[in-house]
């Protein structure tokens, strides 16, 4: 999270759906590492389901207008707490072109300070979803959390290299592949140029797609 000044407490809140469907109004109360509580002593609060995301909207007029993303944790008539609170621009960053594939690519282990560990051979990958913060693959070959890599794929007729790290680790029981889910180190220059292109056209092609399916 973002963390939030003090002066922040007691600011007017509004917290909206993700379609911008409004909830709640109320005031900051309090916030922690990643939570804030949102309280409203003149009207008893609607009760919402938890891991529900909302948006939320911070009014100060010291500070100035916020916007942040998160997830209900707990919601009574009395308060609200919301958990993994992001700014909106960090949330949507994360979402931004998530397009499902079927790729193939390598990898090879990476250093600390981004040295490619030439020495050893690729390991094929199967790369199943895609944005511009990050990857999801699955592979036959046993990753850990933490790890660092170079991920080789192919875009157009360029093969282009983006550095990652596995965030997530998805063991599939009784099955040959595990799920690695990768946040990139870097999301700029002309490699992440092609990638936004491929992307807004995979987005394309599968909005495109569940049109006619829908006819």
């Amino acid at each position: 999270m973002l963390p939030l000044p003090e002066t922040y407490l007691r600011s007017p809140c509004e917290v909206k759906a993700m379609d911008n469907k409004p909830i709640l109004t109320g005031y900051l109360d309090s916030t922690a590492d990643n939570e804030i509580q949102i309280v409203n002593k003149s009207d008893p609060l609607p009760v919402v389901h938890c891991n529900t995301t909302v948006r939320i909207s911070i009014f100060n007029s010291t500070l100035g207008f916020r916007v942040l993303v998160g997830k209900v944790y707990l919601s009574t008539p009395e308060f609200i707490r919301i958990s993994d609170v992001q700014s909106e621009a960090d949330y949507e960053k994360r979402n931004f072109f998530r397009v499902r594939v079927d790729l193939t690519a390598e990898v090879l282990p990476e250093d600390d300070n981004g040295n490619v560990h030439r020495e050893e051979p690729p390991v094929p990958v199967k790369i199943r979803d895609l944005s511009l913060s990050g990857l999801y693959f699955k592979s036959t070959i046993k990753l850990e959390t933490g790890n660092r890599l170079s991920v080789r794929l192919k875009l157009y007729d360029s093969v282009v290299s983006i550095s990652c790290k596995i965030v997530r680790k998805l063991v599939v029981e009784r099955a040959q592949e595990d799920g690695y889910g990768c946040e990139f180190l870097q999301n700029s220059g002309p490699t992440f140029d092609l990638l936004c292109k491929y992307l807004f056209e995979c987005q394309r092609e599968q909005i495109r797609m569940m049109k006619e399916n829908q006819l």
